[in-house]
């Protein structure tokens, strides 16, 4: 995924920009950068949810938002089915894609997720740990090659959150490229391979040595 001269604007403010990068599917990236730092615009742009300037490339084709799926901070926010397997299957439903297939995907999926004895239940009844589990598996069943996460420990508790890294550690395993905005490098470290560090909507330092990356975050937090 190449990125090229992006930057967004809310109404006439530059919040993100000028940016020029690249991403494979043999990464997991740790995105760094204080509370505005230009973090969640990023990776909105880079699922297509905010108007942008600039390219955003994934293997010579566009749109690069069919190859990438975004989970928001708070997974309340994007759950909308009235079960656990009415919610995974909207986005596939929409594009109207066959039954059969569509119960192979989300299946396949919330087997994954560690969902699938839930299927049947309403999300609201869910944990925080497996409401974020189901905004995962909603993106997931889309098949991405790419999975953008915000914050997505945030809202979990000690337990839910080894639960859910253990499964974004197993998607990594599975060769899906992984870019995680986290104010908790530390959680992520034993499996990232690249971090970059944001602020004021410009990247500051992008480096496969992750150590040096996160200490100059944490150094500026401190400061």
């Amino acid at each position: 995924m190449i990125v090229k001269n992006l930057e967004v604007f809310y109404g006439n403010k530059r919040v993100l920009g000028k940016i020029d990068t690249k991403f494979s599917k043999d990464e997991f990236v740790l995105l760094l950068g204080y509370n505005g730092s230009g973090k969640s615009t990023f990776l909105k742009a880079l699922s297509g949810l905010v108007n942008y300037s600039g390219e955003i490339i994934v293997e010579g084709n566009h749109p690069h938002y069919f190859v990438t799926g975004y989970v928001f901070q708070n997974p309340e926010t994007q759950i909308i089915g009235s079960t656990v397997w009415e919610d995974v299957i909207f986005g596939l439903e929409n594009l109207g894609l066959d039954r059969e297939e569509i119960r192979k995907r989300a299946q396949k999926v919330l087997k994954i997720t560690g969902l699938y004895d839930f299927k049947h239940m309403e999300p609201h009844n869910l944990s925080g740990g497996q409401k974020q589990k189901l905004a995962i598996s909603s993106i997931l069943v889309m098949e991405p090659e790419y999975l953008l996460l915000d914050e997505p420990l945030s809202m979990l508790d000690k337990n839910d959150r080894q639960v859910l890294k253990e499964l974004i550690f197993d998607l990594k395993k599975m060769g899906m490229g992984i870019i995680v905005a986290t104010h908790n490098p530390e959680v992520f470290l034993e499996f990232s391979n690249r971090a970059i560090f944001m602020d004021k909507g410009t990247i500051v330092k992008d480096s496969n040595d992750v150590l040096e990356v996160v200490d100059m975050y944490i150094n500026e937090v401190e400061t």
